[in-house]
């Protein structure tokens, strides 16, 4: 009876040591300090660029993950924040940076039977003012890997040689890696970011939030990710 309560004791310990350990993750992941230094890390090297100061391309790369699904109830495209780099992309080309864009990016397997993504993407882009015969679109792929695949086989198909890459900034860095290592010349255009306007530290940000933990699990699968490509040899 004796060993039976030490050992119950023991394993309450381990127990509680286990939840304690959890708690300290998540509210270090929730906090505002590790969401910041965890995103700047991915977005320093690629800071986006006045359009006048953007370099010229034969085309722009505008990836997926911008827009969710017009699953019910929705009747209309969920806009996110990742919706800059369409804006983006507009702007590029009416300023005449780019004179055709490329849109690539379908469905993920898992989500609700709907339109490819890329073609919800060119829809939105011509709403804004771009020809829609100056856009071409990839349905099929399904990851970073894939986008940069579907974009090499357009670019041989169109005799396009350089492009702009036109996505997020915590995405960047591994989208520059693995667009480089599948052979294409790509120049970064980065559209939102997370990082901005940092002010000076309070205790308000140690307390935890949704949104720091949002930013910290999209930069840790950011780092994640590239680490995988690389792992795969599908990454520089």
């Amino acid at each position: 009876m004796i060993l039976l309560q030490r050992r119950r004791t023991w394993l309450q310990e381990i127990g509680i040591s286990f939840v304690c350990g959890g708690l300290a993750v998540l509210w270090m992941s929730s906090v505002s300090p590790t969401a910041v230094w965890l995103a700047s890390t991915l977005e320093r090297d690629y800071p986006p660029r006045p359009i006048a100061e953007t370099p010229r391309a034969d085309v722009g790369i505008v990836l997926g993950g911008a827009l969710g699904g017009q699953a019910p109830p929705r009747i209309m495209p969920d806009m996110g924040g990742a919706t800059d780099r369409i804006w983006l992309a507009a702007k590029l080309w009416h300023h005449g940076t780019v004179p055709r864009l490329l849109v690539v990016g379908g469905n993920l397997p898992w989500s609700p039977k709907a339109a490819p993504e890329s073609e919800m993407i060119r829809d939105l882009l011509v709403q804004w003012g771009v020809p829609a015969a100056v856009i071409e679109i990839e349905t099929a792929s399904r990851n970073t890997w894939q986008n940069a695949q579907g974009a090499l086989a357009a670019m041989r198909r169109s005799g396009d040689r350089s492009a702009l890459l036109i996505t997020s900034g915590t995405h960047m860095k591994r989208a520059l890696a693995t667009f480089r290592k599948a052979g294409l010349d790509v120049m970064p255009a980065t559209a939102e970011v997370q990082v901005a306007g940092r002010s000076r530290f309070t205790v308000l940000d140690l307390v935890p939030n949704a949104g720091a933990l949002n930013a910290t699990t999209v930069a840790l699968k950011e780092h994640l990710g590239l680490l995988v490509y690389r792992l795969l040899d599908r990454a520089e």
